[in-house]
């Protein structure tokens, strides 16, 4: 192969380019250009190659991971279906600080149980199994959001952010331990209709 690319060797004004060492140079300048297939519907880019997209910003900016506000979403958003439905004209990045900033904090649950006449029992199965459904649907829209971030018609940008979204996710994601799950299942017991057993926790499902 090289020897076939060493034939092609270009002349510009006296000096002698060779084709093999240039090639690895226009491959990067390449990796900078946005070269991937795209489709853009008012303005707004929807996919890359096939795949959905809303990051218009072809490129990376800091500005992304500042907790700035998205002018497109409302103040008192606070579920996935009105975010859904908000035009993304703005940093999708911006959008997942917005949703991060208005959804995932259990405080106004657990100070409306205290407004009723539940049994404490029944208070703290109600805001565990609330944690970790309201969790499920923060991590879900989260990963959305995130996919949607990724794709770039720049392929070295898609590429860096594939590697942000991970530390991102590293960094970011809660998880709860086997023993506090286990710790729910023995509180709630007396409320099977609120809480799993114990057996889903080893997966058996009975």
């Amino acid at each position: 192969m090289k020897k076939f690319l060493k034939k092609f060797q270009l002349k510009w004004w006296s000096w002698e380019i060779d084709t093999v060492k240039l090639l690895p140079f226009i491959i990067l300048v390449l990796a900078f250009l946005p070269i991937l297939p795209y489709e853009k519907k008012d303005g707004q880019l929807i996919s890359v190659m096939g795949i959905e997209a809303k990051e218009n910003n072809f490129y990376l900016r800091l500005s992304d991971f500042s907790l700035i506000d998205n002018s497109e979403i409302e103040s008192n958003t606070s579920n996935t279906e009105q975010i859904k439905n908000k035009p993304h004209s703005g940093s999708v990045m911006a959008l997942i600080s917005s949703y991060i900033d208005k959804n995932g904090d259990i405080g106004e649950y657990a100070k409306y149980l205290e407004t009723t006449n539940y049994s404490e029992n029944l208070k703290q199965c109600l805001i565990l199994r609330n944690m970790l459904m309201s969790n499920l649907v923060f991590n879900s829209e989260l990963q959305r959001l995130y996919y949607l971030y990724i794709p770039s018609p720049v392929p070295a940008i898609w590429f860096f952010r594939i590697i942000i979204v991970h530390m991102l996710e590293v960094i970011g994601k809660p998880y709860y331990p086997i023993e506090m799950l286990q710790k729910g299942s023995k509180k709630c017991a007396e409320f099977e209709h609120l809480w799993p057993s114990e057996k889903y926790l080893d997966l058996t499902f009975e």
